[in-house]
């Protein structure tokens, strides 16, 4: 069969009897009004195509605008970053400087700082020592002015000599013993002594000088007691005690009161052994190989004589007759509990009366008091007992009780 009779066959639909007569396909339907249309339309698509573009554009072109712009910003903000990391880095450099630098300067006050305290220590040492050169050179100017004083002749028996407090009188008679003053300090024969005795009596004290002579330390304690205090004075000699008279009057020293007595155990009349050494006379006899003559004195008890038995310092120097005083005082050591007293103590003196050391010592700690010896050079106290003490020759004891006010004033220096 020919081609050309195929075709039509081929055409012809497979449709069912029953099925209806089949529509024209779509494209088809539309054709006439598309070409109808299509010179209308196509402006208009072309036109509506061009405004959404432009629109599209126009969006676009603003959010381009808005990213170059954050852009900026963010190129802005990285190089402020950039500059303030610069920043934090040169201040870490400057604070790692900073910090090396106050090591260094820590360091170097460390090692300035001793030499500083050393500085400042040898100031104060040197401020503390031109402080001192008027304490230093003041007595010894004092003392060069007192002692280039020449001797007064006061009267036919008596030549006045300046001392630290005033004048004392000595007999002109003796020579010896007036160079002896004269060659002294101007604190006299015992000038620790007299240092012990400016620190234990104070003003207004009511004070006893037992075995006075010229009144070398009658003078000490009247200007240390001063006229609110009372001084009572007792020398049995004449010799000396007339001069202890006429010091007291030449110092204008009324509140002393000179006795003619001698001080002991019990009151009365006794033999006094008179030594042509002055200073030496004693209750007891003197060895023989020392010219004395005897004269008859009275005793008196410091119990009865001192005013309401009050006293506060009390010097005793009787050439072995201590324990005797010390006896004869038994109230005014019970009314006085802050008494001091100080008292000659020569182990030769205690020989030729016929005691010991060991006794004196105990009569003294029976008593409650507690032993000092003074040293004359440097007038220092220092505590001693009667095996120490008995090496010397003599010295003067100080005698306070333990923890009381009279103790702390004479180890004050």
């Amino acid at each position: 069969m020919s081609a050309a009779m195929r075709a039509p066959a081929a055409e012809t639909p497979n449709v069912s009897p029953e099925a209806g007569p089949a529509g024209p396909p779509p494209r088809r339907r539309f054709a006439f009004a598309r070409r109808l249309l299509a010179p209308v339309l196509s402006p208009v698509a072309n036109y509506a195509r061009r405004y959404l573009q432009a629109t599209v554009e126009h969006e676009l072109r603003q959010t381009q605008h808005h990213l170059n712009a954050l852009s900026g910003e963010l190129h802005a903000t990285q190089a402020r970053l950039d500059h303030t990391q610069t920043l934090l880095h040169l201040v870490l450099q400057q604070q790692q400087v900073s910090a090396a630098a106050m090591q260094s300067m820590t360091a170097q006050l460390a090692r300035i700082e001793p030499a500083t305290q050393r500085i400042e220590t040898r100031g104060d040492q040197a401020y503390g020592e031109l402080a001192a050169l008027p304490a230093l050179f003041g007595p010894r100017f004092d003392e060069l002015e007192i002692k280039q004083r020449p001797l007064i002749h006061y009267d036919a028996e008596s030549t006045a000599i300046r001392m630290r407090d005033g004048y004392v009188m000595a007999p002109t008679a003796l020579p010896t013993f007036v160079t002896m003053l004269a060659n002294a300090t101007s604190k006299g024969l015992e000038p620790g002594t007299s240092d012990v005795l400016r620190r234990l009596v104070q003003p207004g004290m009511v004070v006893a000088d037992v075995g006075a002579n010229i009144g070398m330390l009658t003078l000490v304690m009247a200007w240390a007691t001063g006229p609110g205090g009372r001084v009572i004075s007792f020398e049995p000699e004449a010799v000396p005690r007339s001069n202890l008279e006429k010091m007291k009057h030449l110092n204008g020293l009324s509140w002393v009161e000179v006795r003619d007595q001698a001080v002991g155990e019990k009151a009365g009349q006794l033999t006094f052994h008179v030594s042509d050494i002055i200073g030496h006379s004693s209750l007891y006899a003197l060895p023989e190989n020392e010219g004395s003559r005897e004269i008859q004195v009275e005793v008196v008890r410091l119990d009865d004589v001192a005013p309401a038995k009050r006293m506060d310092v009390v010097k005793i120097d009787v050439e072995g007759a201590e324990l005797d005083v010390l006896a004869g005082m038994k109230g005014v050591i019970a009314k006085n509990p802050d008494l001091a007293i100080v008292a000659e103590f020569g182990p030769e003196h205690l020989k030729r009366v016929g005691q010991t050391p060991v006794q004196w010592f105990k009569a003294f700690a029976d008593a409650g008091f507690k032993a000092y010896i003074i040293d004359e050079a440097t007038s220092a106290a220092e505590p001693t007992s009667a095996k120490a003490a008995a090496k010397v020759v003599s010295a003067n004891i100080a005698f306070v009780r333990a923890g009381g006010d009279a103790e702390k004033r004479l180890l004050k220096r």
